[in-house]
């Protein structure tokens, strides 16, 4: 006996272009009003002052055996046994987990040369604990696995017209504006879809089933006050009339 499967279509609904035009017309104050308070919110933190860092490099070349090794002595450098010498060698009054966020290794383009930075908002301090982070390192990681020839390429220097590299931008106010725009449009659809009132004949035929024979057209309060007013002379004048 064979089986016959129908499948159902599930209705598709359509997107009104109309609609959404009359929505975003009718609600465009909402949109207006938190895009311009999500600027202004955007201006005011972009405005806050932000502290400059500089950043300063070493190029270090370790003799590892292999790759393995290569990513412990990598490790070893942040360790707070090379970071706590740093310390003690610059006399710096802050944590060993303060300096060590401050230090940073990796590599250059995939290469066995070992980039150690160091970040300060002092660009001479940052170059002093880049070259003391290297010495220390070479000391520690001496003692510690019996590694020598470790090959200094380039110490960190001092530039004349150092740059921050988190330089001022307008990103906050950029991403207020966008913000302020998507929260308005969807403050004004949502503002739209718990109304209930029917405002088009096309909403009462859909609700209703029924067709529409007539409507009456919108009257404005200024137009009724003055009809009110010319058939309250007539009937004064009337009055004066008839008496």
């Amino acid at each position: 006996m064979a089986t016959t499967i129908t499948a159902t279509r599930v209705p598709v609904k359509e997107i009104n272009l109309k609609e959404l035009y009359r929505v975003i017309k009718k609600r465009i104050w909402i949109i207006v009003l938190s895009t311009l308070l999500f600027t202004i919110i955007g201006g005011l933190l972009n405005s806050m002052p932000e502290t400059p860092y500089y950043q300063a490099s070493s190029r270090i070349i370790i003799p590892a055996e292999s790759a393995e090794s290569l990513g412990t002595f990598k490790v070893f450098i942040r360790e707070p046994i090379v970071i706590e010498r740093v310390l003690e060698e610059l006399k710096l009054d802050r944590s060993i987990g303060a300096l060590r966020s401050q230090v940073s290794v990796s590599n250059v383009d995939g290469s066995i040369i070992t980039l150690v930075s160091a970040t300060d908002p002092n660009p001479k301090l940052a170059v002093a604990i880049a070259n003391a982070t290297v010495d220390a390192f070479k000391a520690e990681v001496n003692a510690a696995f019996g590694l020598s020839g470790i090959k200094v390429l380039t110490e960190a220097e001092e530039s004349q017209n150092p740059y921050p590299i988190n330089p001022k931008s307008n990103r906050m106010l950029y991403v207020g504006v966008l913000a302020g725009f998507a929260i308005g449009i969807a403050l004004a659809f949502l503002r739209d879809s718990l109304d209930d009132s029917l405002r088009s004949k096309r909403q009462v035929e859909q609700l209703l089933g029924l067709q529409v024979l007539g409507q009456v057209p919108k009257i404005k309060r200024k137009d009724l006050v003055k009809t009110f007013k010319h058939k309250s002379n007539q009937t004064v004048r009337g009055e004066t009339i008839g008496s």
